[in-house]
């Protein structure tokens, strides 16, 4: 019984810090939705498709 006493305070502030969590990506994600609503794309614009493949071709130090 004691053990369950001292672990429902570390259980709840996990629980509230990660219901915090969430309301603040979700805050992050109206926000970039806004921004987002606001692009307009143009069709003269150029455009540039490139892959960065340079991790593939880099050397592994670190082992």
């Amino acid at each position: 019984m004691m053990s369950s006493l001292r672990e429902k305070p570390t259980l709840t502030f996990h629980t509230e810090a990660e219901r915090h969590a969430r309301l603040e990506k979700n805050a992050r994600l109206r926000e970039l939705r806004s921004h987002a609503s606001w692009i307009v794309l143009d069709p003269d614009a150029p455009f540039h498709d490139e892959i960065d493949c340079s991790a593939i071709f880099e050397e592994k130090t670190s082992r």
